[in-house]
Parts: structure tokens; C-alpha cells; sequence
């Protein structure tokens, strides 16, 4: 049962697969209702371009107290590395708890218009597959991590650690809702 996605209590709802973005965090709840025994948990990457990615997976095993030392392990199945409609519905189920307690104080008026492009990019990498990896990027920026922390700078007003020029648009203008692929998957790096 997911809780909390980065920092912020969620309606909770009830999931077999949870999708977590780079950098994202998420709390959930694991019910432990299956028999006895030991069952495998697995984490894969999530990836819906032609970019090619490390398909590295991750396994870690719950085992039931009262398990004996070598019963069958219970496998588990990832969704494929394209499954959008998995991804889609786990994003579909977040919603702001929205009560007295934890209201979604949101503002009224628009001051302001910004357009967000998030994607993924390609950044050279010299020890990677072809060549390059794969880097989650807003306007074609993609994160560079500072040598101080963003708040450690707001908070003693350290200058030059971060700046206020992101820009407001995407660089170039392509079909957005389109199943295309942009021409120039090169990042370039900011904070």
C-alpha cells in the first residue's frame, strides 16, 4: 500500500508494482498476507524508447518466519521493460489526501506560464553501452549534482551553486503528444 511519494502523504492505495523515477522516493506498506514461505522481490528499469539501457535487475527475498531453511522460493514476474499501462496506472493512483489535516493548498491565480518537457536525453559516457547512457532530462537539461546541496546553499545564501535561468520553454519545439523521437537526444547539464 503506497503512503507517501517524496515527502508527501498520499491517498494510500494497494499495488503489486511500484514505479519509482530517478531520485524519487516512495513509502509503502508491505502486507504480509501470503503462507509460509520465501518470495522474491524484484526491481527492473522502466525504459520506453529505442535508447538502449543496462537491463540490470535487482532481487531481494522476503522469507516468512517459521520458513524452513530450504522450501521452494515463489518467484515473481517484473512487467516488461515497456510496460506503460503499468507505469500509467500506478501514476493514475496518486492523489493528495486533500483533508483537514493535510489540505492541497494550491494557488488560485496564474502568474506565470511555464511549459515542461521531461524526457530522456543521451549523455556521453566512455564506459558505457555504445557509448552513451541514458539521463532523465527537463527541457533537454539534464541534472548535474552540485558539489553543495541546493538547500544547504538557499539556507547560508551561497551564491553560484544553483540559478534562476531554467528556462521556461523547451529549446526547440517538436510534437509533444506524438510518437516520434526527437532529432537531438543530447543533454546539456545544469542545475
Amino acid at each position: 500500500t503506497v503512503v507517501e511519494v517524496d515527502a508527501a502523504y498520499t491517498k494510500p492505495f494497494s499495488t503489486d508494482t511500484i514505479f519509482i523515477g530517478p531520485g524519487q522516493t516512495t513509502n509503502a506498506l508491505l502486507t504480509a498476507d501470503k503462507s509460509v514461505g520465501k518470495y522474491l522481490m524484484a526491481v527492473s528499469p522502466f525504459m520506453d524508447t529505442v535508447v538502449a539501457v543496462d537491463n540490470v535487475t535487482a532481487i531481494a527475498f522476503l522469507r516468512y518466519k517459521g520458513t524452513i531453511a530450504f522450501s521452494p522460493l515463489v518467484l515473481t514476474t517484473t512487467p516488461a521493460i515497456n510496460a506503460t499501462p503499468v507505469t500509467s496506472t500506478f501514476m493514475d493512483n496518486l492523489r493528495s489526501l486533500n483533508s483537514k489535516k493535510y489540505p492541497a493548498n494550491v494557488p488560485l491565480t496564474v502568474d506565470h506560464s511555464l511549459y515542461f518537457t521531461i524526457g530522456v536525453g543521451i549523455d556521453p559516457c566512455a564506459t558505457c553501452v555504445n557509448g552513451s547512457k541514458a539521463v532523465g532530462a527537463i527541457n533537454n537539461i539534464s541534472f548535474i549534482m552540485p558539489t553543495t546541496a541546493l538547500l544547504q546553499a538557499h539556507y547560508y545564501s551561497i551564491s553560484g551553486v544553483f540559478t534562476d535561468d531554467f528556462p521556461a520553454m523547451p529549446p526547440n519545439s517538436f510534437n509533444y503528444t506524438g510518437n516520434n523521437t526527437a532529432l537531438n537526444l543530447q543533454t546539456i547539464n545544469g542545475t
